[in-house]
C-alpha cells in the first residue's frame, strides 16, 4: 500500500485512512475501534481575517496537540480543511458515554488553549464519534466515518454541546430528512400545503383587524405533517423559500378574490425565513405578485423574526426599505424571545413588534402567576413601542386577564388560542363575514 500524507499537517491522506482503517477493522481482537471527526468552527473566518499562514499554523497546532493526547491512536486523516479524522483503540469495558465525556472534556481544554493562542474567542470544536465493535468486522470503512461526520454536523449545529455520540437513530432522521426534501416540489405542485390563518384582535373592541397567514402539510391520505417537523429541514436545504413563494401568492390570490367580490378582509401577514437574505430574490417576486392580483399593498404584512434582524442587520435592513417602497408594512417577529437588542427599535425601520408568548408565559395575570416586574416589562416595552410610533402586537394570549391586561396597558393588538387557534381559509371567511355559529367550537368571539 503505497503511503500518502497531507503535505501541511503530516497526516494521511483520506484514502490512505480508509485503507489503514480497513485494515485495522479485520484484525480488531479484545478492544473496540472509536472514529474520532472534529473540525474548527470558525477556522474559515481565521483564513479569512488573518491569512491563510495563521490558518495554517492553527491546524498544525490542533493536530500535534491531538497526536499528543491520544496515546492509542491507529490512525489519522486531514479529510479537507480544517476536518480531522482519528481512529482509536477503545477498551471494550469502556463505557460509550464516559468516552464522549472524555473527548468533550478534551475539546475544552483544546478549545481554551487555542482561543488564547490565537486571541480568538469564537474558535470552537465539533466533534462527532462513532463505535466499531467485533460484530462490526464488516462495516465499511467510509459508513463509519460517514457516521462520525453526521455526528459531528449535528454537534456543530448546537450551542451547548460540542461533542455528539452517533446512534442509529441519526440515520433516521436523514431518512426523515431525505424524504421530506425529495417530497416538498411535488407536494407544492399537488397543492398538499394549506394556508391556515390566525385571526388578530384589536384590543379595544376585540374584532378581527388582521391575521397571520400559517402552513400546514396535508398528505393525500389526510394526514399531518406538523410544522415542526418539516419547517427546520427545508430552511437547512433552502426548499423554505419554495414553501414561502406558494404562500404568498395563495395569500394575495385569496385577498384579491375576497377584494373582487366585495367581501369583507383584513391585512394578512406572512412569514420570511432567513434564507431570503441569501439572494433577495423576495424582493423582485413580492413585486410580480402585487402586478398580477393588483391588490392594495395595506392588505399585505411581513414578519421578520428578531433572530433575522440580529444576524444580519444590512440585509434586513435592505429587506425592510425594499418592502416599504411597495407600501408594505414589516414587523419583528418574537420580539424578546432570544437576546433582544432595544438598538434595533431605533435603528431598523419596523413599524409592528409582536411580543413573544414568553412574556405572558403560563398561567392568568390576576392570580399572582404573572410577577410584578414581569408586569413591568411588557408595560414598558409597549409604552417604549407607542414612543417610537410602534404598533404592538402580543401573541400568546390564551385567557381573558392576560387580554384584559394588555388592553388596559394600551397594547394595541393581541393574538392567541383565547381568540381562535390557526383555522382553514374556509373558516377563516366565516369569522370574516361574522357566519361564527358555523365556525369551530374552538374559536373563542
Amino acid at each position: 500500500m503505497a503511503e500518502m500524507k497531507d503535505s501541511l499537517t503530516g497526516l494521511d491522506k483520506y484514502e490512505t485512512f480508509l485503507e489503514k482503517l480497513k485494515i485495522e477493522i479485520s484484525k480488531m481482537d479484545g478492544y473496540r475501534i472509536a472514529i474520532i471527526y472534529t473540525d474548527i468552527k470558525h477556522f474559515k473566518y481565521i483564513n479569512d481575517t488573518y491569512g491563510y499562514q495563521r490558518g495554517d499554523m492553527l491546524l498544525k497546532e490542533f493536530v500535534n496537540q491531538v497526536l499528543k493526547i491520544d496515546k492509542k491512536l491507529l490512525c489519522a486523516a486531514r479529510v479537507y480543511s480544517d476536518n480531522i479524522v482519528v481512529a482509536t483503540k477503545l477498551d471494550t469495558d469502556f463505557n460509550n458515554n464516559t468516552f464522549r465525556d472524555l473527548i468533550y472534556e478534551r475539546n475544552m481544554v483544546l478549545e481554551r488553549m487555542l482561543r488564547d493562542k490565537y486571541l480568538d474567542e469564537r474558535l470552537k470544536l465539533s466533534t462527532g464519534i462513532s463505535i466499531i465493535s467485533k460484530d462490526d468486522r464488516r462495516l465499511d470503512p467510509a459508513t463509519a466515518v460517514s457516521n462520525a461526520n453526521l455526528a459531528r454536523k449535528m454537534a456543530k449545529e448546537m450551542n451547548d454541546d460540542c461533542c455528539i455520540l452517533f446512534d442509529n437513530q441519526m440515520i433516521e432522521g436523514i431518512k426523515k430528512e431525505v424524504e421530506v426534501t425529495s417530497s416538498l416540489p411535488k407536494a407544492i405542485r399537488n397543492y398538499e400545503f394549506k394556508v391556515y390563518y390566525q385571526p388578530k384582535m384589536g384590543s379595544g373592541d376585540k374584532v378581527i383587524i388582521g391575521a397571520e397567514a400559517l402552513v400546514r402539510w396535508q398528505k393525500p391520505n389526510g394526514g399531518f405533517v406538523f410544522p415542526d417537523e418539516f419547517i427546520p429541514i427545508i430552511e437547512q436545504s433552502g426548499q423554505i423559500v419554495d414553501l414561502d413563494y406558494y404562500v404568498y401568492r395563495e395569500v394575495f390570490k385569496f385577498i384579491a378574490e375576497r377584494l373582487e367580490n366585495d367581501l369583507p378582509i383584513v391585512p394578512i401577514s406572512v412569514n420570511v425565513s432567513r434564507v431570503h437574505l441569501n439572494k433577495m430574490g423576495i424582493l423582485s417576486y413580492v413585486s410580480s405578485l402585487f402586478e398580477e392580483y393588483n391588490i392594495p399593498p395595506q392588505y399585505v404584512e411581513f414578519e421578520l423574526t428578531e433572530s433575522i434582524y440580529i444576524e444580519n442587520t444590512t440585509k434586513a435592513l435592505e429587506l425592510i426599505e425594499g418592502l416599504h417602497s411597495m407600501g408594505v408594512k414589516v414587523s419583528m417577529d418574537d420580539f424578546g424571545s432570544g437576546y433582544s437588542s432595544l438598538n434595533l427599535l431605533s435603528g431598523l425601520p419596523i413599524d409592528i413588534i409582536k411580543l413573544d408568548k414568553v412574556f405572558l408565559k403560563e398561567g392568568s395575570l390576576d392570580d399572582g402567576s404573572l410577577k410584578e416586574n414581569e408586569k413591568i416589562i411588557i408595560s414598558c416595552v409597549i409604552d417604549m413601542a407607542k414612543r417610537l410610533k410602534i404598533t404592538s402586537l402580543c401573541e400568546g394570549v390564551e385567557t381573558i386577564e392576560q387580554s384584559d391586561y394588555l388592553s388596559e396597558i394600551g397594547c394595541e393588538i393581541q393574538q392567541g388560542y383565547y381568540f381562535s387557534k390557526p383555522v382553514p381559509q374556509e373558516e377563516f371567511e366565516k369569522l370574516l363575514d361574522g357566519d361564527v355559529e358555523e365556525c369551530s367550537e374552538e374559536v373563542v368571539m
